[in-house]
């Protein structure tokens, strides 16, 4: 039986916050030639244009390949946080890869969110960037977690840079001058990591991309590719023939690449939006202004928007199937954090698919000769899709240094293939529900 497609015959961005407010979106139109360039890339969200921008910029002559719209997919629905590091910790890079590809990889996430507020600079891509994140404790051993995750910054990442970010650990009796809830105990304030509406900056991306000579289109989805010397790429109404392929489509690749779809798995994810709050509320909820997540393995992230509205997301669902009433089920998770907003109406609720790796870290890799990837950043992926379309065009381009270090990291197929990933991830999400709700 085929699956399910994860496009779902759309034809526009979800009815989100985000599409609601990101203004004029860029329009491209549908691939129905066939064309030859230098580099095709498949993928219209961030990792895509990333690599398209990068390229352009040197002068290559691009195409990029979308199926519904720029930033359809996860890369337009998120929660807009940027945040430096990656889902594996460094000691356990160094023990796999060594202490320099370790102290490489600490490099990289500080370059992956200086790409996005260069890019937003140079570009004058309007998209409410603002500095500030709070990673927040709930229980004494999430505590204990977030005190080593602070001195793992100042070994591998803050140690390297001549100025370090202002983090602070924060203390029960300060937490008012962070948050205004009694659901955390404590937690670390961070001023290097972010936020931004991430739609509007995509669209400002692929703005850039076009005006530097992209030629991208949309409702262009890709069906088959054919591997040659020089890889060609079919859609329903035409084809790119290129020197190098990257594939930037994660879990929407769908049956395109077989092998890389056994690596990965989509999950559902949630968010809603409030009614505008008064700015004095908005102040007072979140007086810093930051992005904030919890530390639990499924957990909880929010922050105010540019119209002061609180966008509060959550939750992971393994089985395609939604919640019948997202608004409602992510409600009540917000009022757990702050149940004075009991009153507030919801105007938003929406969801999407991210790609869950085994080991949650991104993936970049050769699929063929000539055509390259990135996939697996397992709902970590506003920074690090940045940094991981720079490698890919530093692989293009000839300089392999940073890529093959990134490419030696193992990743894992799923046990029994596509068949029994779901299951699998169902088991292993009831074990860490466990583990946090006892506090572990």
């Amino acid at each position: 039986m085929k699956s399910r497609s994860l496009f779902n015959n759309a034809n526009t961005h979800t009815d989100s916050y985000y599409a609601a407010s990101a203004g004029s979106a860029p329009t491209f139109p549908k691939l129905q030639d066939n064309i030859d360039v230098e580099v095709c890339v498949v993928g219209g969200g961030f990792a895509g244009l990333s690599v398209a921008l990068e390229l352009a910029e040197q002068g290559k002559k691009v195409a990029l390949l979308e199926g519904v719209k720029v930033a359809w997919g996860a890369s337009g629905r998120n929660g807009g946080q940027i945040i430096g590091g990656w889902n594996i910790g460094y000691d356990a890079l160094a023990s796999q890869l060594g202490s320099d590809a370790a102290f490489m990889f600490a490099r990289m996430a500080e370059e992956a969110k200086d790409i996005i507020y260069d890019r937003a600079e140079r570009y004058n891509i309007d998209c409410d960037i603002k500095r500030g994140y709070f990673l927040a404790a709930m229980k004494r051993a999430h505590l204990d977690y977030i005190e080593e995750h602070a001195q793992t910054l100042d070994k591998w990442t803050y140690s390297q840079m001549d100025k370090p970010h202002k983090h602070t650990l924060v203390a029960r009796k300060d937490m008012g001058e962070y948050l205004q809830t009694d659901r955390y105990i404590g937690g670390h304030y961070d001023e290097g990591n972010g936020h931004l509406h991430p739609l509007k900056f995509a669209m400002g991306e692929a703005r850039a991309a076009a005006a530097l000579g992209v030629k991208i289109y949309e409702h262009s989805k890709v069906i088959r590719i054919d591997r040659n010397d020089r890889p060609m790429v079919h859609t329903a109404e035409g084809s790119v023939t290129a020197d190098k392929l990257v594939l930037c489509g994660n879990c929407y690749l769908e049956d395109v690449a077989p092998k890389l779809k056994t690596k990965i798995m989509p999950a559902g994810t949630y968010m809603i939006a409030t009614e505008p709050l008064p700015a004095h509320i908005a102040q007072q909820l979140v007086p810093k202004d930051m992005a904030t997540c919890d530390v639990r393995h499924i957990l909880d992230y929010f922050r105010v928007s540019a119209d002061n509205r609180l966008l509060f997301g959550g939750k992971t669902t393994y089985t395609g199937a939604d919640p019948k009433d997202i608004a409602r089920t992510m409600r009540r998770d917000m009022l757990k954090v702050f149940p004075q907003l009991a009153h507030v109406k919801i105007d938003y609720a929406w969801g999407g698919y991210i790609d869950l790796a085994v080991n949650r870290m991104p993936h970049v890799g050769e699929l063929h000769e000539n055509i390259l990837y990135t996939q697996g950043f397992s709902g970590f992926g506003v920074a690090p899709t940045q940094i991981a379309g720079r490698v890919l065009a530093e692989k293009v381009m000839g300089n392999t240094e940073r890529y093959d270090v990134w490419n030696d990291i193992n990743h894992f197929t799923f046990p029994g293939g596509t068949l029994l990933r779901k299951p699998g991830f169902l088991l292993g999400s009831s074990y860490y529900y466990i583990r946090d709700f006892l506090g572990r």
